[in-house]
């Protein structure tokens, strides 16, 4: 079972990962390989002795027995090069089957650990892709390039050098010497072609994002509004030429120094023939040995001037792609340095203290000596301007980014001494821009326990699971509307299929809430999920989760006030720090920023006679 492990990764790891992946079929293939390099070295020989006893039974007019013996092991290895190529077929299409699910799911598990402020960064994102793009191909060709290289082509190289040797020492000797460039300019080649790529792929993204742009449905409206067809276009087009010109500079440079490499070994490999004839003509060469080689030599010159070259430029490629591989396994893990098995105790008390936190990469501070508390079972509001830092105290709390200053303390224990995993089961959110899943709309819900469905769980379990999220919708106005649907809960939403059915902003809003309370995190956090809705609307919905909720530490992130009200205590951030703090009531009282705040924002909410 392959592991993505922090080490050092190799050219060997070109045939240790499929091995951990598939090992029954990567033995296969690797002895399917080995048989074959041994088959055409034997058939070397096989043929010599057939010409051989050919010429002899010729010119003596003599029947020889061995003859058709010989004949009959060409034609069966023959046989074995066909059904030889089928067997490596099929194992090798399994073992990418079997390799592709386990390496993908360890590579998507990894990018799951990774720090946050990894995945915002671009050079993070660059290495991602290139590592995980075109897994299944990679998976192939490097069993393929390894095997072919050191089981097929280094064997068959050194059993023909040693048949020759057997002959004439030294010709083998120039033989060898005439692999020697070849294998040098086929490692130079590969490194220039994964440069190549490197430099390539960002080009590549961009026109493939941009190609989305101009064919995709969910720009299709958009697209005909504006009409800014022509003008995308003619970027896609530029992003497409300058990746096109960056892969054929280098097709172009590798295939002249592998074509000029093999013209020059053809000439030699001509030159050793001639080399033969007197050999032969003096009786050191039979002439069936001679005829043998010399098809042997030319066919090596084939095998090195561009198969073994190729072979050897990938196992350089995929030396470079190694590279990669080490410094993604090595990419910094949330909550790495804390122990798996730490237990969290119920939750009482979360506080801030004295926190400073600024985003990576930015000289300016979010929070700044930032203090706040917040107790079991109370309903919070945390107000302010954009930028006053609402949003980030959530990315805090949710372990997003773990490098600050100062103490987040959780039951009194700094939050950062728990692994990830166990902040998820703390916390429960429903983002501003929160996911919308094609999925079904049992699936959308279920996702907040962590399964993708209900089902798949255990009989009881699934009772109990359906019962929480027919409750969850129902808590949120949803029931009666999903069962309206043709499907009901088994509905799928979106645009990908034919029977999909998509939602207004409202219902996959509520749909979101949903997912948040199958989560048994005791602190649920709403991070401006409403913000789509009219103020009244936002109010009456906050109104409902509130009640829906109680019992359970909920925090409502809003610009808005038609909510606070419902709040046990409000905080009002400026400049990344508490100014105000209470209930509306004392908050009112003391006219300072939040009242200034709900007084303009007051008639917004006239319509409920809330003002």
């Amino acid at each position: 079972m392959f592991t993505l492990e922090k080490r050092k990764y190799t050219w060997l790891d070109m045939y240790r990962i499929p091995f951990r992946c598939a090992p029954v079929s990567t033995v296969i293939v690797t002895l399917q390989k080995i048989t074959t390099a041994l088959v055409n070295v034997f058939q070397v020989i096989a043929v010599a002795e057939f010409l051989d006893r050919a010429v002899t039974a010729v010119t003596e007019q003599k029947w020889d027995n061995g003859l058709a013996l010989w004949f009959v092991l060409m034609l069966l290895i023959a046989c074995w090069k066909r059904v030889s190529y089928n067997i490596g077929r099929l194992f090798t299409r399994h073992l990418v089957l079997m390799g592709n699910r386990q390496v993908l799911e360890e590579f998507t598990e990894k990018q799951n650990r990774l720090e946050y402020c990894l995945l915002e960064d671009p050079e993070t994102e660059e290495l991602t892709n290139r590592v995980t793009d075109r897994l299944e191909e990679n998976l192939s060709e490097m069993l393929q390039r390894f095997l072919n290289f050191f089981a097929i082509y280094i064997p068959r190289i050194a059993g023909v050098l040693l048949i020759i040797a057997s002959q004439v020492w030294w010709l083998a000797i120039v033989v060898m010497l005439m692999t020697i460039p070849l294998v040098f300019l086929s490692l130079k080649g590969g490194r220039k072609v994964y440069r190549a790529d490197q430099e390539a792929a960002v080009y590549e993204r961009r026109h493939k994002y941009l190609f989305e742009v101009l064919t995709g449905r969910e720009t299709a409206e958009e697209r005909s509004l504006f009409g800014y067809t022509p003008k995308v276009n003619e970027q896609w087009y530029g992003q497409f030429e300058a990746a096109r010109k960056i892969d054929m500079k280098a097709d172009a440079a590798f295939t002249v120094s592998m074509q000029g490499g093999s013209i020059v070994t053809s000439i030699l490999a001509s030159a050793v023939c001639l080399i033969m004839i007197p050999l032969t003509v003096s009786g050191a060469l039979s002439i069936g040995l001679f005829i043998s080689l010399a098809a042997a030599i030319y066919d090596l010159v084939n095998l090195m001037g561009w198969e073994m070259t190729r072979a050897v430029s990938q196992i350089a490629r995929f030396g470079e792609y190694m590279r990669d591989l080490t410094a993604f396994a090595a990419l910094p893990e949330r909550g790495e340095s804390a122990p798996e098995d730490t237990a969290v105790p119920a939750f009482e008390r979360l506080e801030f203290r004295n926190v400073t936190f600024r985003y990576p990469g930015s000289e300016a501070d979010v929070l700044k000596d930032f203090s706040m508390e917040l107790e079991r079972g109370r309903h919070y509001a945390i107000v302010g301007e954009n930028g006053a830092g609402k949003s980030t105290l959530i990315k805090l709390m949710m372990g997003l980014y773990r490098d600050y200053e100062g103490e987040i303390l959780y039951n009194g224990v700094e939050l950062r001494r728990f692994p990830q995993k166990r902040w998820f089961e703390i916390f429960s959110c429903v983002f501003q821009d929160f996911a919308r899943y094609s999925l079904s709309v049992e699936e959308n819900i279920c996702l907040g326990t962590g399964k993708m469905e209900a089902q798949a769980a255990q009989a009881a379990q699934t009772d109990q699971t359906a019962q929480r999220m027919q409750a969850a919708a129902e808590k949120l106005g949803l029931h009666e509307a999903v069962k309206s649907l043709k499907y009901g809960y088994q509905t799928r939403l979106g645009k990908l299929d034919e029977d999909s059915v998509d939602l207004s902003g409202g219902q996959w809003q509520r749909l979101a809430m949903a997912r948040a309370l199958m989560n048994d995190g005791e602190v649920l956090l709403l991070d401006e999920p409403t913000a789509a809705l009219d103020p009244v609307s936002e109010s009456a919905l906050y109104e409902e989760f509130g009640e829906i909720s109680r019992g359970r530490t909920t925090v409502f992130i809003s610009h808005r006030l038609g909510s606070t009200k419902l709040s046990d205590h409000i905080f009002v951030l400026k400049d990344g720090r508490v100014i105000e703090q209470g209930r509306h009531e004392e908050l009112m009282v003391l006219q300072g920023v939040y009242a200034a705040m709900y007084e303009t924002q007051k008639s917004w909410y006239a319509a409920k006679g809330e003002a």
